[in-house]
């Protein structure tokens, strides 16, 4: 009976799934793909303004052990915990989005899903 109802929730799920993608997606194309670029290599149009080229966000996971570093990668989306080596070019988010409804979870999910 239970694997019955495990295939009836698994659309919903899948719903839900999607809407979280393109949401992070959607915050992404906004406010990250003009330094990091559409694939997150750090070639966005914006990455030849700078004196040192947005990181590369699809080696997060490889630079760590292969375990992508969610919860580092939303503190440095809001501004938490940087160290000096971040350039001030990069904006604190959670000053600048502050007002709007942003799916931090989604669009940290979204980074995710670029690692190589």
């Amino acid at each position: 009976m239970w694997r019955f109802a495990v295939w009836l929730c698994l659309p919903a799920v899948l719903v839900a799934c999607g809407s979280g993608f393109q949401s992070g997606k959607a915050v992404y194309d906004e406010n990250c793909l003009p330094c990091h670029g559409p694939r997150g290599q750090g070639d966005g149009p914006f990455a030849d303004k700078f004196l040192s080229l947005p990181p590369d966000l699809t080696i997060l996971a490889r630079e760590n052990g292969g375990d992508y570093p969610a919860l580092y990668v939303a503190n440095v989306i809001e501004g938490q915990g940087r160290g000096e080596h971040f350039s001030a070019a990069m904006p604190e988010f959670a000053q600048t989005l502050s007002g709007k409804a942003v799916p931090m979870d989604a669009l940290v999910a979204y980074v995710e899903s670029l690692q190589k």
